[in-house]
Parts: structure tokens; sequence; C-alpha cells
């Protein structure tokens, strides 16, 4: 097997015997707490049995058909999730197997829905010349990361996207970042950065050649950085400005990571375009694209010319109906803010015991630990040096190794992301390892 985004020459995965709630039991006897709940798919945490119980009964009567026919539980998870996005639930859902499929969908759809109103349903004239029959170009911000496909990755700042150049796909456009200790606006950052982004979008095309923004609502691989009070209101309506498609990418954030359904809605936006994966699907590949009305009636008479095999997947389908339930019967959204406030008082507690804790970003049961590099403003990882051996890494490891408690290695800060269904005494616990790991570094 090819590990992820490793080298392969070393590659030692741990054998693992049986998952229960946050933990992995390995088969030489370990007991680990999977602090980045694999790769933040596993929000319910592992083996929960109502969703395994609606899985077992949906394999007892249609697992999969194609979408020329529909099954109950597909139906009823596009309407579950319609009415669970922001604004009016007049929407339709697109379901593919990934966050990066997904992303692929938004960004497809998204220009075909502009050439109908363009070229076929001439019902929108361009503020510009056509030097291209349709706008097709995304704006995107450096500290993104939108998936592993080759629209998703080229739509990404991130640096795995040096992986794939120069072959990424011709069409994207990367905005500087918003929030974050490093960011290149300083105190009045929204302003400037709106204003850059607004003379970003001219100098593109406008709206003849921009199609519109793709965000993270709260940025993830790459530091899980919170927009700064005011950033995503603002951007919306630059958007509606330039009628631009505001497009969130709610992969990581989705599924009440933060405390909210959606992270969206904490900043009382209404994206014309959500993109969900990883924790929708639960214990299967599930993703979906939520569109609006606006953006869905524009199909109704023209093709919407995206596809998979897989699409409206049954048993994925019945998993995430099940998960969602979950979500909301267990009340863990409540619990993922309350345990949200727990962590945030210990790790204020940590920036001001080690002066190279530069600062600490979160919400709900998603945050980070930022360390300092040479000084206060730098970080001790930056872009270039994702893939060079260095603290974070240093720190996942001991953290592996002494106190089994699993985190990612390859971030940019230390990833305090655990199942939802963690309880308060873990919670201490694991803030007692990191406490002892950072104590180490000191």
């Amino acid at each position: 097997m090819l590990q992820c985004w490793a080298k392969q020459n070393n590659y030692e995965p741990i054998e693992v015997r049986s998952t229960e709630g946050c933990w992995i039991y390995t088969t030489d006897g370990r007991k680990i707490f999977d602090l980045r709940s694999a790769h933040e798919c596993i929000n319910i945490g592992f083996r929960h049995p109502k969703v395994l119980q609606a899985m077992q009964q949906q394999m007892e009567s249609v697992v999969y058909v194609t979408d020329d026919f529909a099954s109950p539980s597909t139906a009823k998870l596009a309407q579950r999730l319609s009415e669970l996005a922001p604004g009016s639930s007049e929407k339709k859902v697109y379901f593919c197997q990934s966050g990066a499929a997904a992303v692929e969908a938004a960004i497809h759809g998204a220009r075909l829905h502009k050439y109908n109103q363009i070229v076929l349903d001439k019902k929108f004239i361009p503020d510009a010349p056509q030097q291209y029959p349709y706008p097709y170009k995304i704006i995107s911000r450096y500290r993104s990361w939108h998936g592993a496909t080759n629209a998703a990755t080229s739509a990404s700042g991130d640096p795995r996207r040096w992986f794939t150049e120069p072959l990424t796909a011709p069409g994207f456009i990367f905005a500087p970042d918003a929030g974050g200790p490093h960011s290149p606006f300083g105190a009045d950052e929204v302003d400037k950065n709106l204003s850059y982004l607004d003379y970003l979008i001219e100098q593109e095309g406008g709206s003849n050649a921009v199609v519109g923004v793709l965000v993270e609502p709260i940025v993830g691989s790459n530091g899980i950085m919170l927009p700064p009070t005011g950033y995503l209101e603002k951007l919306q309506d630059l958007c509606s400005k330039w009628e631009l498609l505001l497009i969130v990418d709610e992969t990581m954030t989705g599924m009440g990571r933060t405390g909210k359904m959606f992270a969206c809605e904490h900043y009382g936006i209404e994206p014309d375009v959500i993109i969900m994966g990883k924790a929708l699907g639960a214990y299967c590949p599930m993703a979906a694209v939520i569109f609006n009305s606006k953006f869905a009636n524009s199909f109704d008479e023209n093709y919407f010319g995206h596809g998979q095999s897989y699409s409206g997947h049954a048993l994925g389908a019945a998993a995430a109906l099940a998960s969602i339930d979950v979500l909301f019967e267990d009340h863990l959204l409540e619990h993922a803010e309350s345990m949200g406030k727990l962590i945030e008082d210990r790790l204020h507690e940590m920036t001001k015991k080690y002066d190279f804790v530069s600062h600490i970003q979160g919400l709900g049961l998603f945050w980070t630990v930022h360390i300092a590099g040479e000084s206060a403003n730098t970080p001790v990882r930056r872009a270039t040096e994702k893939y060079q051996e260095n603290l974070v890494a240093t720190i996942s490891k001991y953290l592996l190794d002494q106190h089994n408690i699993y985190t990612p290695s390859d971030k940019f800060g230390i990833w305090i992301v655990p199942p939802l269904v963690v309880n308060a005494e873990e919670v201490d616990w694991i803030l007692n390892c990191v406490d002892d790991a950072l104590d180490q570094v000191d």
C-alpha cells in the first residue's frame, strides 16, 4: 500500500485490532487516542451503534443503484441537507465520494452555471468585453487546501499543490489570507484584504472572467485560522457586487465540528454553494455539494454536465442520515461547544506559560497551537518547510510514543481535533499530555 503524502521507504503503519469511540486498539496491545478524528472524518467517534444499525438495515434493502433510480435514504439525505444549510430550503444536492470530488463538482457546476446564464439563457450580461465565451476563473486563497484531484489541488494554495505543478489546471487565482498571526495586511486586514480582492477581481476581468470565490470558512490544514470579524460577511457583499458565486468548503468544518452544523452559520452568511465531505458519511465515503435554488434552477433546462458512477450511494446516504441524527439526538453540537471552551481555557494558560507558543486558534473542537520560530512573528514551520522534519513533527512523535496520542505531524501547529464524543476527563488528560510535550520543548 502507498501511504499518502509520504516517502515510502520508511512506511510502517500501526496494525489495528479494533476501534471504539475516540480510541484505536492495536494488535500489540496499545490503546491510542485519535486526536485528529481519523483525518477529521469520524466526528461521531468510531463504531457508533446508531450508525452501524442504520447501515446494516440499508444493506438488507438497497446498497447501491445508479441515479436513474432513487433510494429513500438518498432522497431523505438531499432533503435534510437542503433544510439544514443556511438560507431557503429550496436547494438541490449533488452526491459523490470525497471532499475533493465535491470540490471538482462545485467548480465544474459553477462554470456551467455561468455558461447557462450568459450563453444559453442570455440572462446575464458581463461587465467587460467577452474575450472568452463565459467566466471560468475561481479565486481561492494561499492558505487553503481543497483536495488531491486535479482541479481541487489547482484551487489549493497549500504546498501540496507544488507536487502537481506545472500541470495544475488553469483558471485559479490566489488571494492573500485573512486571519491568523501572519496576515500581510496587519491590523486593518479586513478592509485592506477585501479592497485588494476587489482590485484583483477587476484586474482578472470582473464578472466576464471570474466565476466565484472559493473559501474555507475556517482555514483547516493550513493552520485552523478563524476569519477576522466581519470578513466573511463583507466577502459575501463583495461577491454580490460583482455577481460572483460564494463557494464555501465545509469539508473539515461541517457536521458539527465547530459547535454548529456548518461553520458558516457562526458568521450569518448564506453561500451559493456548500461543499461537504469527510464526516458526512461517517464510516462510508460520502460527500455532497449543496446548490442554492438560483444556481440549481439554471440546470432545469440545461445539462448538468458532471457525474460519477457512485453518485448518491444508498449505503453512504443511510450512514450520513444516521450520523446527522446522532449529532442532534446526542446533543453533540452543544457538547462540542462546551468541550471547546475547556480546551480554549487550558490552551490560553499554555500561551502564558510558554513564551514560544505564539498563539492558539480554534472554535468548537477544532484547535491548533501555533509555535513561534526564530521570532514571535515567524512560524516554526513555513510553507516551504512543510515536509521538513521540525518541532511540530517532533512533538507529534513524542505524543504518540510517550502518551499514545495520535496527532498529525505535517501541520503548521499542534493539531487538537478530537471526535465530538470526547468527554471532559479525556480532554483534561489530552491537555496534560500536550502540556508535558511543551514542557519538553521548553
